[in-house]
């Protein structure tokens, strides 16, 4: 059987990066969408999984991007037939206004590599299970979620909601799980001014990128896997 995954590119140099490989190497062929430049599908039909990535447009944007109201409709679709989807920092947002939930301004902002803290739901996680207790996630967000309704919350510091799942196959991180080092380094010319704001200088970035790098790339590879023997699964046993 053909198995098709939508991968949402919200903004071009925010991809979603370790979440790709496991879902290609499982037969997926993935459709990748730049909001900016393309028309999102009208519907989730074909679709077996669904990646919202992050992006530094705001859920109540829509005025300024007229691609966020689609994209909340069609993840309001994923949750209603059970499509699994991974929404990313923005991508989370947006999973959470598509199931009734609210995202507001969160102060502080968190810019950087920032402590995450996992909870006793985490661990029964099919997802997130094998993820630490507390671990240093990348962090480039100015806006938050409270837990949409009905969801369960996986993952919380100091400052905001950092994880939730929402039924059974679709999840939210408020951290970029995804990144890679190619992402990162991008991110470093592309976000210069804000990470300045946050007290990085480019010696500090590149110190905690070389540190930090390594156990969060394992943290994702390990939730993309799941993740994409989900929608693999599950894909199939629907043929």
């Amino acid at each position: 059987m053909s198995l098709r995954a939508l991968h949402i590119v919200n903004e071009s140099n925010g991809p979603g990066g370790l979440f790709l490989p496991p879902l290609e190497s499982r037969g997926f062929a993935i459709d990748s969408v730049d909001t900016a430049q393309e028309p999102l599908p009208d519907t989730l039909a074909g679709y077996d999984a669904v990646i919202s990535c992050g992006g530094t447009a705001n859920t109540h944007e829509s005025d300024i991007y007229p691609w966020i109201d689609p994209q909340i409709e069609l993840l309001r679709e994923a949750i209603d037939d059970g499509v699994p989807v991974i929404g990313l920092c923005l991508g989370a947002q947006l999973l959470t206004k598509a199931a009734g939930g609210n995202v507001y301004r969160c102060d502080p902002s968190e810019v950087g590599w920032v402590e995450v803290h996992t909870n006793g739901a985490a661990k029964a996680d099919p997802v997130l299970g094998a993820a630490p207790e507390s671990f240093i996630a990348m962090q480039w967000h100015r806006y938050a979620c409270e837990l949409p309704p009905g969801a369960v919350e996986l993952g919380r510091n100091s400052t905001c909601l950092q994880a939730f799942r929402l039924g059974e196959v679709a999840w939210g991180t408020q951290f970029h799980i995804e990144v890679t080092r190619k992402i990162l380094l991008e991110w470093a010319r592309w976000g210069a001014d804000d990470l300045i704001q946050a007290g990085y200088t480019e010696e500090r970035y590149m110190e905690e990128l070389e540190r930090n790098l390594p156990p969060h790339e394992e943290i994702g590879r390990g939730m993309a896997e799941r993740f994409a023997e989900i929608a693999a699964t599950r894909a199939r046993s629907a043929a």
